[in-house]
């Protein structure tokens, strides 16, 4: 079993709101990739490559590509395309790793855009550490 899957079995028996979706396929890897003009992070690669978002942290390739090239479009607030959305809280605000339009993504931490005072906050070293931090309610 990978290790997305067993963070995952050890948090749906306590967690039964996380269903995840079947697995992402390539060709949906790649359209987000596309759309987004850079690489995907090899760790939300993976997970993806297993489970199409959680329906409730983690958004599907879909909303992914959604998120991203709608917010980018906002003009109520500073630039969001510094960062790469790929979760949420389930009140507006996004979780996302820092990105550069020359590298992509730039390293495996983890911040939050809190869109009420468009600010931008630290949470995570990196994806692992976000989803563990978020279903054991610690952020």
């Amino acid at each position: 079993m990978s290790v997305w899957n067993l963070l995952y079995k050890g948090l749906t028996g306590t967690h039964d709101y996380i269903k995840p979706n079947l697995p992402a396929t390539q060709k949906q890897i790649f359209d987000v990739e596309k759309s987004l003009g850079y690489k995907l992070p090899t760790d939300l690669k993976e997970l993806l490559l297993e489970m199409n978002g959680d329906n409730w942290l983690i958004f599907s390739t879909e909303q992914i590509m959604e998120i991203n090239l709608s917010v980018r479009k906002l003009d109520c607030y500073m630039p969001l395309d510094c960062l790469l959305f790929f979760g949420g809280n389930g009140c507006g605000d996004y979780y996302g790793y820092p990105i550069t339009h020359q590298d992509g993504v730039r390293d495996d931490s983890v911040f939050i855009w809190e869109h009420e005072y468009d600010s931008r906050i630290w949470k995570a070293n990196n994806l692992e550490d976000l989803i563990k931090k978020y279903y054991n309610d610690e952020i």
